[in-house]
């Protein structure tokens, strides 16, 4: 008994000290500061989704205390300290309020006993919902150590991430195994893909809901599959397929050029295990397929850089590599004969000295979203890399002034609803690729992006892991990381090479 006293008493006093902790208040007296403060993430006029997770930020100014009130219509939240971090309860109340306006986000810091009131801020709440998860594949950016990645996925209306693959569960030192390219039809998960390299390659595809690995390559095509995209309404596959390679800068502010040193489009057949060509021009580098949101016309990058005849083809490319500048081109499609129609230019990049890559198409096929800068293919390297959208239907483009900054934009996806885009930006540090997040307006503009929000502000300060290819999605990923293992442990469907699909 007496045990049991001693724990009341104490269950008691922790209660006590609980409720005398004072609830935080805005200071009644206070300096007013002409500035926004200095915040990391940066949420400052921002504007989300009416789904999205609590944005948890820290306050930067050189300070002894803080205290932070949200306020909407006649609500209002208040916390003290330099983490500010809703909890996921009053965050709900507060998008539930603002979908439309916006949240109010003041702070007042105590420097040397004296407050301040900074200038306040929006957290503009858009009644356009975002989907529900994303995913993407988190990668060292060491260049060419791949011991340990995973493609993950994400739930956007909280902090809750799981694993879809990771290359650990089958590879060694020894034995070595890549991941890249995930990618989903409609953003649905019952098809979908991902390519395992090296040992036990080969492409996991799920068609239909069910498991297969497949060997792409052939005799007539350069690889196996690489960069896909799902056609939305039929049931084939484009894929660039290529072979690249990379060089490293001692000066240059781009340490990495990723080059595209062969490369041709196909199209695959999951049902009946064929492969044929789509553009292969020898004098052309082709990649980055994309189809539109009809499914009958496809989308590509291509560059002109013939085969010399008296320098070795990849000594001619490093040697040119500011060379080599992609444009936008498009063939249609005729899904009940198989065949192509001719190629057309859709933007001639290389006219403006520039090149273009990573070509898609919003939804309401209104809009075109690519990647531009000066030259190359692989641009989440290259510094003056922005994104940049064309009016398809009259050929004008103009830069997402909103959502780009002075470091590399590239991997862009579109929402399922077209109003939202997801990007990898090196914004933050140059060395780490990070997800943000634009809300698109109907005129082709977009407002100013936000950073993929965590449950602590700290959390981008120790993760040493890059984000790339980030996908959205309307549902989760069901399968199990084992269940895809027995797959890759298992043997490869040998796709057949044909003329054409029909």
């Amino acid at each position: 008994m007496k045990g049991l006293s001693k724990y009341i008493l104490a269950v008691g006093l922790l209660a006590l000290l609980a409720c005398s902790e004072k609830t935080p208040t805005v200071p009644e007296k206070y300096t007013k500061v002409d500035s926004a403060p200095a915040i990391y993430p940066d949420y400052t006029d921002v504007t989300v989704p009416c789904n999205i997770a609590p944005l948890t930020f820290r306050v930067e100014e050189q300070c002894s205390d803080v205290v932070t009130r949200f306020t909407v219509g006649g609500k209002s939240f208040v916390y003290a300290g330099k983490e500010v971090a809703p909890s996921m309860s009053d965050w709900k109340s507060l998008l539930s309020q603002a979908v439309g306006m916006a949240v109010k986000v003041e702070v007042f810091a105590n420097d040397g006993g004296k407050w301040k009131g900074y200038k306040p801020f929006s957290i503009n709440v858009s009644g356009d919902s975002i989907d529900p998860y994303i995913s993407y594949r988190l990668i060292p950016p060491s260049y060419v150590a791949y011991e340990k990645l995973t493609i993950s996925q994400r739930n956007l209306s909280n902090y809750d991430e799981d694993v879809i693959y990771s290359n650990k569960l089958v590879s060694s030192e020894p034995d070595g195994q890549c991941i890249n390219c995930h990618a989903y039809k409609n953003y649905k998960t019952d098809n979908m893909q991902f390519h395992v390299r090296q040992h036990l390659g080969g492409t996991v595809f799920v068609h239909n809901g069910k498991m297969k690995k497949v060997n792409m390559k052939t005799d007539s095509t350069i690889s196996a599959g690489v960069y896909p995209f799902f056609n939305p309404k039929y049931d084939v596959v484009a894929y660039s397929v290529n072979n690249t390679g990379q060089i490293f800068h001692t000066k240059n502010p781009n340490k990495v050029e990723v080059q595209d040193q062969a490369s041709d489009v196909i199209i695959y057949d999951p049902t009946k295990e064929i492969v044929a060509h789509v553009a292969n021009d020898p004098d052309c580098l082709e990649v980055f397929p994309a189809w539109s949101p009809d499914g009958e016309t496809l989308y590509y990058c291509s560059a002109y850089f013939p085969v010399s005849k008296s320098v070795p083809h990849v000594e001619n490319m490093i040697r040119n590599y500011k060379d080599v500048k992609y444009d936008i081109l498009r063939r249609s499609w005729n899904p009940e004969t198989g065949e192509f129609g001719a190629v057309e230019t859709v933007f001639a990049a290389s006219k403006l000295g520039k090149s273009a890559t990573f070509p898609r198409v919003s939804p309401c096929g209104r809009y075109l979203l690519f990647a531009l800068a000066e030259y190359g293919c692989f641009h989440i390297w290259h510094k003056d890399a922005d994104l940049y959208v064309l009016e398809l239907a009259t050929g004008k483009y103009w830069p997402l002034d909103a959502a780009n900054s002075s470091f590399p934009e590239s991997y862009h996806s579109w929402s399922s609803s077209g109003k939202w885009i997801l990007f990898a930006s090196r914004r933050d540090d140059t060395n780490y690729s990070r997800l943000y997040i634009a809300h698109m307006n109907g005129d082709g503009t977009s407002d100013k992006a936000f950073l993929l929000p965590q449950k602590e502000s700290e959390f981008y300060d120790f993760f040493d892991r890059s984000y790339n290819v980030p996908e959205f999605m309307v549902e989760p990923v069901t399968i199990t990381p084992h269940e895809f293992v027995e797959v890759v442990k298992g043997g490869a469907v040998n796709v057949k090479y044909s003329h054409g699909l029909k």
